[in-house]
């Protein structure tokens, strides 16, 4: 077979009729055209399922696999769109697919311009234009038509319509955009889905030199950025930075050229050395020394007097109260406290009482505080929530509270007295820092945390870095407390944590195993061939999966009776399927599919986005920090016409309340935050996700009554001890596990090891 290079290269188009397969791991697609015409190769700007029904152009070339046939291996791939149709579309707010193929039927693009311009009232001709629609279309053409030149001017670089869509919501607000592209391209390596490679093809067509120090520079930016944020390291070794430094840029051999790069760097500050032969972007390095510095500050900072002076009487008093003895744990946790330590780090794994300890706490601490300035905290609004349940204290988002601080002119720092941390150990070090940096040094702060679960997604891992160097006085809770031998979540999930195969297939009331295995598995692996058990599988997945439809079925009539008495709360919280990836059968995408289809049967029309369909009263979930146009839901509901802008973030759990097809605004309420959204139609792809389904990491920090884990040997690259635990523990009152037996024991016993490389861990170890 000849080599690729010696294919002949030519054009194909045609429309995707289905995407076949999709390796996660590498972007590579194999899927099938109208005309039956099978294609593959690597595809990186979208999901390929995206643009199913779309016209597409290819780049590439034929070949004859021994297993498949006949099939085209493309190099390139984009969209069929005119450009004047894209812009209009996707763009211009008001115009839908059908409006504009009526326009650009009838007249020209320079036609069509010159009555935007000129004579817009042309348009009240077309049907689905009325008056209250063509202001819009109008305000938006002006507002920005001149960003037709960015598609103009990026499609000589064969860049996709896709792809210039999410230049212009990423880098839109910059004034000449154009000309700061064309100064550094490697500015596109900002843009959600331009990685370098693709914002190096420009560079490179713009005349960039391949061993310029500009290109290496960028390229050592964005791999570190890259590496960091994907991996949760905030430093990396020269070695490892090196070789990916090779891949990137297709050289080998050039450590030289590297090091002199590497030099520059850090004279800019830009760079920093964390110990010999290992380096930090800027900012990681400045987050976690200045966490350092500030906990070593915290640790030398005591009270000078105890809160109680006869503490075992206190506590026996206490007890009384809660209900419950406290551990020995418990009590030293509260002694140390009342000794007059302002830190402390209150580590517990699931059912050990961390909830409980931090009401004691603060209980005890309102000994000398008001009761006002306690306050609890946490990444997620759900997390927020549940700590204010649980200890009866004030709470609130980690992110609403600095942003707070941030927007206020008369303060810098928090004015409460007691601050409570919870869920420490999903807060990456740039949150971290920004936090403790808000935080008196006479405030008490109490940490919480797991370090059984998943670390943070970004950089870093204070919770474990604190206490594997002991920054803060430690208290780590191990009893576990369940109120009878048929309660199960805790003990499982323990055995887990420790690489442990737990008793699983008792009667339990809050755990049940359905096991839906392929029956001997292993035996079947060795004999039949990929492609056989490929269908194996396939078939298997279908069964856990209708499984899965069949335990949601009873779940429906309580999710209703809860949106029908409007605790919007309780129906977003009480049941949830959580699954470790995005593609497949039993992926986040498909399950999501299938569970609105099964659990939302509105009759009202929604509006389509390329995923998804969404739908009034979808459970939905924001995917993007973002500046957003809200109303609080007492001004709402109110009628008050006034938006307020505010940020809102990635992971906040909502439900859709309206869809307004004649301002193309999609309304989301987030009753944990008291808000009410409202989305473009155009940019829904950007910012929002079904929800009934998500992903392991998607959930930390929040807490289901019921949630529901998918076991298959498809997703067992995904598995490990961490990510069973933490999904396991997502659940207050029932976990289900459904799926293949063997691939679950094996899961119990895959204990994830791997430790990230931080500054905080660098600088300790010099």
């Amino acid at each position: 077979m000849k080599n690729q290079e010696d294919k002949k290269i030519v054009n194909l188009s045609g429309t995707l009729k289905k995407v076949l397969f999709f390796n996660e791991e590498n972007h590579y697609y194999i899927a099938v055209l109208e005309n039956n015409q099978k294609i593959c190769g690597q595809y990186f700007d979208t999901d390929m399922k995206k643009l199913e029904g779309e016209e597409i152009l290819l780049k590439g070339f034929w070949d004859t696999h021994k297993k498949y046939g006949i099939q085209f291996v493309f190099t390139t791939l984009s969209v069929k769109e005119a450009e004047i149709f894209f812009f209009l579309t996707k763009i211009v707010k008001g115009i839908s697919k059908k409006i504009a193929k009526d326009l650009t039927k009838k007249y020209s693009d320079d036609e069509l311009c010159d009555i935007l311009d000129n004579n817009p009232s042309k348009l009240l001709d077309f049907k689905g234009i009325k008056e209250k629609k063509l202001n819009q279309i109008v305000v938006s053409w002006n507002k920005f038509k001149h960003l037709r030149e960015l598609g103009t001017f990026l499609a000589v670089y064969n860049v996709s319509s896709t792809l210039i869509n999410k230049i212009y919501t990423t880098l839109g607000e910059i004034d000449n955009i154009i000309e700061k592209i064309k100064e550094n391209p490697y500015l596109l390596t900002k843009v959600r889905g331009i990685g370098f490679k693709k914002a190096d093809e420009i560079g490179i067509s713009m005349g960039v030199e391949k061993t310029s120090t500009f290109r290496i520079m960028a390229c050592i930016n964005y791999t570190l950025n890259q590496y960091c944020e994907a991996n949760g390291n905030s430093a990396i070794s020269k070695d490892e930075l090196f070789a990916l430094l090779d891949d990137a840029l297709g050289f080998h051999d050039q450590d030289i050229l590297y090091e002199n790069c590497i030099i520059e760097l850090i004279s800019k500050d830009e760079l920093k050395e964390t110990k010999q032969n290992s380096y930090a972007l800027s900012i990681y390095y400045f987050a976690e020394t200045k966490i350092l510095e500030i906990l070593k500050k915290r640790k030398e900072y005591n009270r000078t007097r105890k809160i109680v002076s006869k503490l075992d009487k206190y506590l026996t008093k206490k007890e009384k109260s809660l209900g419950f003895d406290l551990s020995s744990e418990q009590k030293q946790a509260v002694k140390l406290i009342n000794d007059g330590e302002n830190t402390l780090l209150l580590i517990g794994y699931a059912g050990t009482g961390k909830s409980t300890s931090s009401r004691a706490i603060l209980e005890l601490l309102e000994e000398i505080v008001p009761y006002d300035d306690i306050f609890c905290m946490a990444l997620s609004g759900i997390a927020a929530q549940r700590i204010a349940d649980t200890t009866g204290y004030h709470s609130g988002t980690i992110q609403s509270a600095l942003v707070k601080i941030d927007n206020s002119e008369s303060k810098d720092q928090f004015d409460y007295k007691v601050i409570l941390i919870d869920e420490s150990s999903m807060i990456n070090s740039i949150t971290f820092y920004k936090l403790l940096s808000k935080i008196e040094l006479d405030t008490t702060l109490i940490i919480v945390g797991d370090d059984g679960q998943l670390p943070a997604i970004g950089a870093g891992d204070i919770l474990r870095d604190a206490i594997k160097y002991n920054l803060a006085p430690i208290v780590k809770l191990t009893k576990i407390y369940r109120q009878n031998e048929n309660q199960a979540i805790a003990v499982i999930a323990n055995d887990i944590r420790v690489g442990n195969e737990p008793n699983y297939k008792g009667e339990f009331e809050d755990f049940s195993f359905i096991d839906i295995s392929i029956p001997n598995y292993y035996a079947l692996k060795n004999s039949l061939s990929d492609y056989e058990m490929n269908r194996l599988r396939l078939d298997n997945n279908s069964m856990i999966l209708n499984t899965i439809l069949n335990i949601t079925s009873n779940y429906i009539k309580s999710m209703y009776e809860f949106i029908n008495k409007k605790e919007i709360f309780h129906f977003l919280t009480l049941f949830q399927v959580i699954t470790p990836i995005k593609s497949g059968l039993l992926g986040v995408e498909n399950l999501n599919i299938n569970l609105q289809r099964l659990i939302n049967n509105t009759k009202q029309k929604g509006i389509k986005g390329k995923l998804y369909e969404y739908k009034l009263a979808d459970k939905v979930i924001h995917i993007k920090n973002e500046n957003m146009e809200i109303k609080t839901i007492s001004s709402y509901k109110n009628g008050n016409e006034d938006f307020v802008q505010k940020r809102v973030f990635n992971g906040q759990l909502g439900m859709v309340i309206k869809i307004d097809h004649e301002k193309s605004k999609l309304l989301v309420l987030y009753p944990n935050d008291d808000m009410v959204v409202f989305y473009d139609f155009g940019l829904i792809d950007n910012l929002i996700s079904l929800a009934y389904c998500l992903t392991i990491h998607k959930t930390q920090g929040m807490e289901y009554d019921t949630a529901l884990v998918p076991m298959t040997f498809s997703h067992f690259i995904m598995h490990n001890t961490k990510l069973l635990y933490t999904a396991i523990t997502r659940a207050k009152n029932m976990c289900y596990i459904v799926g293949e037996d063997e691939c679950f024991k094996s899961a119990c016993k895959k204990l994830e090891i791997t430790n990230r490389q931080t500054v905080i861990d660098d600088i300790n170890l010099i």
